[in-house]
This record gives C-alpha cells, structure tokens and sequence, in this order.
C-alpha cells in the first residue's frame, strides 16, 4: 500500500499536498494528522498521512482469497462499490460451505475482513461487504418481505413485535424498508450479537 505524507503549516496545505502526491479527490483516500509543535522560534506544523482507499479494497481482497484458499475452495471474485459501501462477492461449487449454516460462516469470514481493514485504517477505511453470488440479496428481500408482513400485523393488534437477532446490516434493511409505514416505528435493542429490531405501533 502506497502511504504518502505532506507537511505544512495548516492541515489545509498538508492535505493538499498528499491528495497531489496521490492524484486524488479527498473522498478517494483516507488520512490522518500529526501535530508537530515546535520550539520556542519555529511555529506549529501539520503531517498528513493518507492512502487511497482503492489500495484498501485490494488488500482486503487478496487478503479473502488466502483465506478461503485456506479452507481449500477455488474461487473467483467480484468487486462492486455503490454509496461507499463495498461488495465482494464469491462464486465457487462450494457455496453451502462458504455461507454455512444460517450465514454464519459468511458472517464470519465478513467479521475478519473487517478487522483486517481497520487494522490499515482505524478510522475513515471502506465499509465492506460479503456475499455468496446472490445470498446475501435473497436474505434481504426475504427479510424486507416478513418485516412488511410483521408491521401489518402490529397495525391490525397494536402490539409491538420483535424479530429474531440480526446483524446491522440486516437490521439497516428493515428499519429502511418500513420507513414509510404510516404509524409504525422501528427501534433497534439489545447487545451485539444479540441485537434485533422492535417493531412498535405509534399514534
């Protein structure tokens, strides 16, 4: 991974001179500052550090393939990226042992990806995503479609209901998909990994 730095009397002019170096818009890269304060005759200054976020994605990738290599899959890959959100999807003959039982073998391949990113970038690195050809979009719109069903519910009894445990990523799907449900109200509760969506009726 390329890391370049620039060092000037404000973060304005240090920034600057990285998106140079990088030939980059400021939404292609992650950075950081490091105050550089001086003695008693030399004025403060600014070292910005940044990488582009493409050479995250394609560390992150190469990084999936060794893994799955090493539960001795062949695979090939697909990478999308829509609204700063990253899909990596895996095609292979052996789908069922990738996504495993209930996704949970997809989730957790997803959770090491994840934190391999952010140990290359704490903060500000591409938000990433796993799917198995196109499991985890029939998950969704499985999901979209008991949640539609569950608020029609909660209008006709006027009884809260709560859906089984989700990831956020799950979660985010129902609370978007009942957004425009007149007199119902979505509210996320509980504990990682025990967190799930309440669906409440509101006057």
């Amino acid at each position: 991974m390329n890391v370049v730095s620039g060092v000037a009397k404000t973060k304005d002019e240090a920034l600057k001179e990285v998106l140079l170096k990088l030939n980059a818009q400021e939404s292609e890269i992650v950075y950081s500052f490091l105050e550089n304060k001086g003695g008693l005759f030399k004025g403060t200054t600014y070292e910005c550090k940044g990488f582009l976020k493409v050479d995250i994605l394609n560390d992150a990738e190469e990084f999936l393939k060794n893994v799955i290599k090493g539960m001795g899959i062949e695979a090939s890959y697909e990478v999308s990226t829509k609204e700063n959100v990253t899909t990596i999807k895996i095609f292979s003959s052996n789908n069922p042992i990738i996504i495993g039982r209930n996704g949970q073998n997809l989730e957790a391949l997803t959770t090491i990806v994840r934190q391999f990113v952010k140990t290359l970038a704490p903060v500000g690195g591409p938000r990433i995503i796993l799917d198995v050809e196109d499991y985890k979009d029939r998950q969704i719109k499985r999901i979209e479609r008991l949640a539609k069903n569950l608020a029609r519910e909660v209008l006709k009894t006027k009884q809260d209901v709560e859906m089984d445990n989700m990831n956020s990523y799950e979660r985010r799907a129902v609370h978007n998909v009942l957004t425009n449900f007149k007199n119902i109200k979505t509210e996320s509760v509980g504990e990682e990994p025990n967190r799930h969506v309440v669906i409440k009726y509101v006057d």
